[in-house]
C-alpha cells in the first residue's frame, strides 16, 4: 500500500513561514479565523507556491500573489 505521504511534497515549517504570516496579518489587518487562511497564503508565499485550489476562493482574494482557482471552474 502506498503512503500518501509520497505523492506530495511536504514542505517544512521554517522562521520564514511566521515572519510572512505576521507581515501579512499587519498589512491586511487579518482578525479571528481569517488568521488560520492567512497562515496558508503565507506558507505558499514563503515557499514561492503561486496557485491555490479552493471552494473559498472569496477568503483569499486580497493575497494578490496568489492565483486562487476554485475546483468547479478547472
Amino acid at each position: 500500500m502506498q503512503r500518501i505521504e509520497s505523492l506530495f511534497s511536504l514542505l517544512l515549517e521554517e522562521v520564514s513561514v511566521y515572519q510572512e504570516w505576521r507581515r501579512l496579518v499587519f498589512q491586511y489587518r487579518v482578525s479571528g479565523v481569517q488568521v488560520h487562511d492567512c497562515y496558508i497564503a503565507a506558507a505558499m508565499q514563503a515557499h514561492n507556491i503561486t496557485h491555490l485550489l479552493t471552494f473559498n476562493t472569496s477568503d483569499f482574494a486580497r493575497y494578490t500573489n496568489i492565483a486562487v482557482v476554485d475546483p468547479a471552474t478547472v
